[in-house]
């Protein structure tokens, strides 16, 4: 297939150690070997870079290496913050 790179298997690291990448707290964690023992190369491939998988046609998930993650999390816009002194103790009554 184009675009399937034929590298020997290599183990996969990242370039971060150690804690979860921001947002993905709660979500559940499935163990990514037995998709790896059936698609290597799929793995391989999602390691490299983002990989659009589809579903009855539709683009439905894409599968992100933990450090393109915390990138795209890095880079998305935050709500502002708004500061401000606590009020004079008024308040308007409805």
């Amino acid at each position: 297939m184009a675009g399937w790179l034929d590298d020997r298997d290599l183990p996969i690291e990242t370039g971060f150690e150690g804690e979860p990448a921001p947002g993905l707290e709660g979500l559940p964690r499935m163990d990514l070997a037995p998709v790896e023992a059936q698609l290597p190369s799929l793995v391989d491939q999602a390691v490299r870079g983002p990989v659009v998988l589809t579903r009855n046609g539709t683009e439905s998930f894409v599968l992100l290496p933990l450090d393109i993650y915390r990138r795209l999390w890095a880079a998305a816009p935050r709500p502002p913050v708004i500061e401000a002194e606590p009020g004079s103790g008024k308040r308007r009554r409805r």
